[in-house]
């Protein structure tokens, strides 16, 4: 039984583990999305376009990120995501 209860353990930890990777990543994200934002500002023609296309992608990873965090959070038994979306909430799309 003691031997059971270690890989328990084991595999508890390792999903502790995966979930925090998940969320650092898509705190990245978001953080650079905000440093996208703020390089937006003021810009036109063809750097604004290569803004707007670092964005769209940006936020493309991050919402796929965020799903992945939930998928961590349902292995671990957490069934309800608003904390998740209320604390990584993605910014609108630009333009």
């Amino acid at each position: 039984m003691g031997g059971t209860l270690a890989i328990e353990v084991e595999i508890r930890k390792e999903k502790v583990s995966a979930l925090r990777r998940v969320a650092t990543r898509v705190e990245s994200l978001l953080e650079e999305l905000k440093q996208v934002e703020q390089s937006l500002a003021g810009t036109r023609g063809p750097e604004r376009a290569r803004w707007v296309a670092r964005h769209k992608e940006l936020r493309a990873e991050a919402d796929k990120q965020r799903w992945y965090l939930i998928v961590q959070r349902e292995a671990m038994g957490l069934y309800h995501h608003d904390d998740v979306y209320e604390l990584y909430r993605l910014p609108a799309p630009v333009e």
